[in-house]
C-alpha cells in the first residue's frame, strides 16, 4: 500500500506542477501585450530583437540584467522594473515556449 500511495503522490506532484506551468504561460501570454508592441511575435528579426523561442534562463536573466540596470535601454529598463519575479517567469515561460513561424 505504501509504494502506491508514492505513486499517487508523484503522479498528483506531476498534475500539479503541469496545471502550474500551464497557468504561468497562460499568464505570460497576458503579460505579452506590452513585449509584443516591439518584439514581432512571429518571431522575424528586425532592429527590435524576437524574444520567440528565447531559453527561459536566457530571458529571464536579460529581463532582470536591465530591471538591475546592469545593460541599459531606457525602454526596456521601464519595463523590467515595473515587472515582479513572478511576471519575469511567466513571460520567460511564454516566449520560450513559442516556436518562429519562418
Amino acid at each position: 500500500m505504501r509504494m502506491f500511495g508514492s505513486v499517487v503522490t508523484i503522479c498528483c506532484s506531476l498534475a500539479v506542477s503541469n496545471v502550474w506551468a500551464n497557468d504561468l504561460k497562460d499568464y505570460g501570454e497576458y503579460l505579452a501585450g506590452e513585449c509584443t508592441t516591439c518584439h514581432r511575435i512571429d518571431g522575424a528579426q528586425s532592429e527590435i530583437p524576437s524574444i520567440v523561442g528565447w531559453d527561459a534562463e536566457a530571458l529571464t536573466a536579460v529581463l532582470k540584467s536591465y530591471k538591475s540596470g546592469e545593460l541599459d535601454n531606457p525602454a526596456m529598463v521601464s519595463v523590467a522594473k515595473s515587472l515582479d519575479d513572478e511576471q519575469i517567469k511567466a513571460l520567460a515561460a511564454y516566449f520560450s515556449s513559442l516556436e518562429p513561424k519562418n
